[in-house]
């Protein structure tokens, strides 16, 4: 017996014991991230961050979709940085296997600036940081003081700009815009938020052999604001209110983009996206009918769609909302003698697409779950047209059923066909829209959308696609000068790239995240295209 007790106690106290150095090396872990993540300026909304390992870098040499993406100067500073650390004999014992940490911070020149940040293995002091950066004769090396601080500055002879370093407490951090070195510097000024930190260090925690690791911070206006000429419009919209967090592992494709992970909604927060939450992800089946020409769809899927609407009812209270709406329903009903709620609600299908044109067009397509009914119960509350197009008499019916991608469609003209209800505040754009449609002139009636398309997740609730060619003078038009002119120069990769796709899947207090972007060339499929026929027996 005393054996048995014996043994019992040594398994238990081995078991603390492993338990207790596991943590323990945790928690070290935490807190030299801590120490590098709670110095990064709060504008970066997007942290990359990857191993500054001899082997992850000879599997990204020829993988340039992020030289694409990036284009020519930044191709040039990330590249030249990469060579720098490594080709150092000296410096790769302090930082070989260390974590790297890359932020983004837009300016106010309209234009992206990272900073760098590693900690060393080794605490050095600056003459110690001097000798070995001067044994790197393809670079000069000054070191200068300004507001307190000692920097080194770095020259590459070939790249003709400078790189701005300073070492401080064993965290080395660097930029070519020394403004951003400062502002990482200064103890006053402000940085990114304790919640933003947790989140980062949870991501690296849970695959510590991740080849890298994206976060972003929804809740910062710098994540697209700072692009945009004026407010954030459209199905960008969806990015101004989105108060969350994403945590992205990237998935290797020699020739795409991808990363996936998780997006947390905060709880505080009382917003159209959390509904979401509540819903089953559902198969994507409006896609299929996206016109030739879209530039932009955000696609949202209901698995429940009276949870949904009861939820939206609470939002539009929040909002101070629901008392006029409501007021709006029961005029209806005494008007026409059409009881919206009894009549209509139960007609609503599990999907809604918002889009937008490379005409700059907006268009709405509803999956209803019987056109026919649809169309006797909306005619009492409509004026003709023209056949098959009607106008809604009665301002914010859709609004009300579906939410904030309604809202600016208060009296929209429409039309019903194949169980889809089809919305403009355009007659000409649904008259162009059925043309395209009886004529199978669909997206995925192209060889590219079929091969971009199977990376694509095939169930989600909120789905985003972004078609960069057709999206050229969209963007022309809402991104500042210096970002816009991307999409117009030859020799910048984003022109070789098709598409990108953003999708949220619900799982109850978070989203599934998926982000993929590939090139338009690629190779071609035997993949069958998909005929409205088959579409119209979904």
């Amino acid at each position: 017996m005393k054996t048995i007790i014996g043994i019992t106690a040594a398994l238990l106290l081995a078991v603390v014991s492993v338990a207790y150095l596991y943590f323990s090396n945790l928690n070290v872990k935490s807190r030299s991230n801590n120490r590098i993540l709670s110095e990064i300026p709060s504008d970066a909304s997007i942290i990359f961050q990857h191993e500054n390992d001899q082997s992850l870098y000879d599997i990204f040499k020829d993988y340039t979709i992020f030289d694409t993406i990036a284009g020519a100067q930044k191709k040039e500073e990330i590249h030249w940085l990469t060579d720098f650390i490594l080709s150092n004999t000296a410096l790769n014992p302090l930082t070989s296997g260390q974590k790297v940490f890359l932020s983004f911070h837009p300016s106010k020149s309209d234009s992206v600036h990272f900073l760098w940040s590693m900690q060393l293995k080794e605490t050095l002091n600056e003459e110690e940081i001097r000798s070995i950066l001067v044994k790197d004769t393809s670079n000069q090396i000054a070191k200068s003081q300004e507001t307190g601080q000692n920097i080194f500055l770095i020259k590459n002879k070939t790249l003709n700009r400078d790189f701005y370093l300073a070492v401080d407490k064993g965290i080395a951090r660097g930029s070519f815009n020394k403004d951003i070195l400062f502002r990482s510097l200064d103890k006053k000024s402000e940085k990114i938020d304790p919640e933003f930190i947790k989140i980062i260090n949870e991501g690296i925690r849970k695959d510590e052999n991740a080849l890298a690791n994206l976060f972003i911070n929804y809740k910062k206006q710098g994540l697209l604001r700072p692009f945009f000429r004026k407010d954030l419009s459209g199905n960008f919209e969806i990015f101004k209110v989105f108060p969350g967090y994403s945590s992205l592992t990237m998935n290797y494709k020699s020739d795409a983009l991808m990363f996936n992970g998780l997006t947390n909604i905060s709880e505080i927060n009382n917003t159209y996206l959390k509904l979401f939450l509540s819903q089953a992800p559902v198969k994507n089946t409006i896609k299929r009918i996206l016109p030739y020409n879209t530039s932009n769809s955000v696609v949202y899927g209901l698995s429940k769609y009276w949870t949904f609407h009861n939820e939206l009812s609470s939002l539009f209270k929040a909002r101070k909302e629901l008392d006029t709406l409501n007021k709006q329903i029961e005029l209806i009903t005494t008007e026409t003698g059409v009881n919206p709620d009894r009549d209509i609600k139960k007609l609503w299908g599990n999907e809604l697409s918002a889009m937008q044109l490379s005409t700059f067009e907006n268009l709405v397509i509803i999956k209803v779950t019987n056109g026919t009914q649809m169309q006797f119960f909306l005619d009492p509350l409509s004026s003709s047209y023209s056949e098959p197009i009607k106008k809604i008499n009665y301002s914010n019916l859709f609004y009300y059923y579906w939410g904030d991608p309604l809202k600016k469609y208060p009296k929209p003209f429409y039309m019903i066909t194949d169980n889809l209800l089809i919305l403009s505040n355009s007659p000409g754009t649904l008259q162009r829209y059925l043309k395209d449609y009886n004529s199978e002139r669909f997206l995925l009636r192209t060889e590219a959308f079929i091969q971009f398309d199977q990376l694509v997740g095939d169930q989600s609730n909120i789905s985003f696609i972004l078609h960069l060619n057709n999206s050229a003078s969209l963007l022309k038009n809402l991104l500042k000068p210096n970002y816009a002119k991307n999409f117009g120069l030859n020799n910048h990769g984003l022109k070789d790239l098709y598409a990108l796709s953003y999708q949220l899947a619900s799982n109850k207090d978070h989203f599934f995240t998926n982000f993929y972007t590939g090139y338009k060339n690629l190779a071609p499929t035997p993949e069958p295209v998909l005929s409205v026929d088959s579409i119209k027996r979904k």
